[in-house]
């Protein structure tokens, strides 16, 4: 069984991905291929890199306030573009155990939206760290990234959750959707930042529940992850935890398919 991982975006709700990962090193099964978007691409680059879920686990969980220099290049205030994003990108360019696509174990499609043509652009050679840092450029949030003349923005903004990028690499498809609910349990106005991150979370949201049904999906999951923010990156344990239940399903359904499997082929 060829299984391939669609990991979603949704900034830090992204986390809740290793929960799911965390399964299949478990289980010992080896994922086909990934297509991750926003953050979904960000963690899906780390795992098809060689990293496991546990290990990512501990380098979600390991950051702290005082860490978060280290990714956060604030704009001067002429320019007023958010945030440059060079930190970001240097950080994934240090830690990404492979550097370009071509050498990676595990095949990695990699989701941006070129924003001028408002369509889809889909990495899959060259240098990954450019490729997921221009995935993670959510509009007002991020710069944009200008590379080979396009100006390229946050995947989620065309395909939050990119299962179609998949066929022909697996055929048992899991999609994994953390849009969350934005602003659930909230009493108090959101500011300017949190509308805009809410906005965008409930976009995705409202995108893949048309697409949840698509026969390409072989299992489709959407954590609960009510009462986190999109930025809530210090929040890690608490994002993943909150997976836990969508993930032990997930171990069940893997676990009655690879059965199935096995009983067709007698």
């Amino acid at each position: 069984m060829k299984i391939g991982l669609a990991l979603g975006s949704g900034g830090a709700k992204g986390l809740a991905h290793i929960a799911f990962l965390e399964v299949l090193d478990q289980l010992l099964i080896k994922t086909s291929a990934i297509a991750g978007s926003s953050m979904g691409a960000l963690v899906g680059a780390l795992y098809a890199g060689g990293m496991s879920g546990r290990q990512l686990r501990e380098l979600a969980t390991g950051i702290t306030l005082r860490d978060l220099p280290k990714f956060l290049d604030a704009p001067s205030f002429k320019e007023l573009q958010g945030i440059k994003g060079k930190k970001i990108e240097d950080w994934l360019r240090e830690i990404l155990p492979i550097k370009n696509f071509e050498d990676l174990p595990i095949p990695l499609r990699v989701v941006t939206t070129d924003f001028r043509k408002g369509e889809q652009v889909v990495f899959s050679a060259g240098d990954i760290a450019q490729a997921v840092r221009a995935s993670i450029s959510i509009p007002g949030v991020f710069q944009p990234y200008e590379l080979d003349g396009r100006v390229l923005v946050d995947g989620g903004v065309v395909n939050p959750v990119p299962f179609q990028l998949l066929e022909g690499l697996a055929d048992f498809v899991v999609a994994v959707d953390v849009s969350g609910d934005a602003g659930a349990g909230e009493s108090k106005l959101p500011g300017p930042v949190e509308t805009l991150l809410g906005a965008f979370s409930i976009m995705g949201k409202v995108i893949m529940e048309q697409r949840a049904e698509d026969v390409r999906i072989a299992l489709y999951y959407r954590p609960h992850l009510t009462g986190f923010r999109t930025a809530d990156f210090l929040k890690a344990a608490e994002i993943i935890e909150s997976a836990q239940a969508d993930a032990e399903a997930f171990r069940r359904a893997l676990v009655a398919a690879k059965a199935d499997r096995k009983a067709r082929q007698r």
